[in-house]
C-alpha cells in the first residue's frame, strides 16, 4: 500500500463512528425495515433532489478545475449519471403527485454550499477528497439498505442507483486518484484533504438526521 493510500485508509478509521451513526441512523434503518413513515421518504426526496441539482452545478467547476484530462472526462461522465439521478427524482415526484420546488433547509443549504465553496475555492485534491467521502457515504449507507431490506418496493431505484457496479466503480476512481494527486503533497494540504473529508462525513450525518426529523427553519 502507498504511502498515499495509508493515508486515506487512517482517514476512514478516523471516520468510522460518523459512519457507523450513518448506517445506524433510524432513517436508515427503518428505512430498511420498510417502516419509514411516507412523509419522512418524501422530504428526503425533496430535499436531496436539490442537493443533487446543485451538486450538478458543482460538478461543472470540478470540471473546469480538473488537473488533467483523465479527471476531466472522468468528471464530465459523472455529470451525467447526476443528470440521471435527477430523473429519478423527478419520476418518483410525478408518480406520487409530490413537488419539488420547495426551499432547502438548513442543512441542505449549508452542505451546498460548503461543496460549492470546496469546488470553487479550495484546492483539488480537497474537493475531490469531499466528493470521495459524500459518494462512498451513500455506497455504504445503500448498501446497508440492500443488505437489511425487507422489501424494497419504492426504494429500490434508489439502491439499485447507489450499489450499481458503475457506482462502485466511481468511488473507488475517487479513491483511487485522491491517492495519486496526494503523493509527495505537504503536511498542510493532507491537513486540508482530512478537514474536507471529515466535515464532509459529518453533513452527511447531519442530511440523513435534518430529513428523519423533517426539520426546516426555526423562524
Amino acid at each position: 500500500m502507498s504511502g498515499s493510500h495509508a493515508y486515506l485508509a487512517g482517514l476512514l478509521t478516523e471516520a468510522r463512528p460518523i459512519w457507523e451513526a450513518m448506517v445506524r441512523h433510524p432513517f436508515v434503518r427503518e428505512l430498511a425495515a420498510g417502516t419509514l413513515a411516507p412523509e419522512r421518504f418524501a422530504f428526503w426526496v425533496q430535499q436531496d433532489y436539490l442537493f443533487v441539482r446543485e451538486a450538478l452545478k458543482i460538478r461543472g467547476l470540478s470540471i473546469a478545475r480538473a488537473p488533467d484530462e483523465g479527471i476531466r472526462r472522468a468528471l464530465i461522465d459523472n455529470a451525467a449519471a447526476l443528470r440521471r439521478e435527477l430523473d429519478l427524482f423527478e419520476e418518483y415526484a410525478r408518480e406520487h403527485g409530490l413537488s419539488l420546488e420547495v426551499e432547502p433547509t438548513p442543512v441542505c443549504l449549508g452542505y451546498a454550499a460548503y461543496r460549492q465553496a470546496a469546488a470553487a475555492l479550495g484546492s483539488f485534491p480537497e474537493f475531490l477528497a469531499g466528493t470521495w467521502a459524500a459518494e462512498k457515504a451513500y455506497l455504504d449507507t445503500w448498501s446497508t439498505v440492500k443488505g437489511a431490506a425487507r422489501s424494497a418496493g419504492d426504494y429500490q431505484r434508489w439502491i439499485e442507483n447507489w450499489t450499481s457496479p458503475g457506482f462502485v466503480a466511481w468511488v473507488e476512481w475517487l479513491e483511487t486518484t485522491l491517492a495519486r494527486l496526494l503523493e509527495g503533497q505537504p503536511a498542510h494540504e493532507l491537513e486540508r484533504v482530512r478537514a474536507a473529508f471529515l466535515t464532509t462525513a459529518r453533513f452527511e450525518y447531519l442530511f440523513w438526521d435534518m430529513v428523519y426529523r423533517r426539520e426546516s427553519w426555526p423562524v
